[in-house]
């Protein structure tokens, strides 16, 4: 967890299974991350859809920055990479600022659907 660590990211993870399940599943495998029940499939069907004939979720990863934008999605996740594909993820699709810099430009849009750029305000 030490390099996703590193690039100042909360991660959490979310399953369909139980919170005993995780809890034994986080232990022995010593994620270092907190595993969230989403025993009623509420996560699951809005973001990385069900597997009906196994009654549980695809594996997917979502990136959400601090404003709460998505900013990369993996729906390919390969299981033995996965840390170092998190990391690399991290550091391809999140906006590199340091004090002094200008933001990037964002485009957002309010509740009523109004578009707003940074860069006019």
């Amino acid at each position: 967890m030490s390099n996703i660590e590193a690039t100042n990211t909360v991660v959490l993870g979310v399953s369909v299974d139980d919170e005993a399940s995780h809890k034994k599943f986080g232990e022995a495998e010593k994620l270092g991350f907190p595993l969230l029940a989403d025993t009623k499939f509420d996560v699951s069907k809005v973001y990385s859809g069900i597997i009906e004939k196994f009654n549980a979720s695809n594996r997917a990863t979502f990136l959400i920055d601090k404003a709460g934008y998505i900013r990369a999605i993996d729906q390919k996740v390969n299981v033995q990479t996965h840390g170092a594909d998190v990391v690399k993820l991290i550091q391809e699709s999140l906006p590199k600022i340091e004090v002094g810099q200008p933001a990037p430009e964002v485009i957002v849009s309010d509740q009523d659907g109004k578009m707003y750029q940074l860069s006019s305000f």
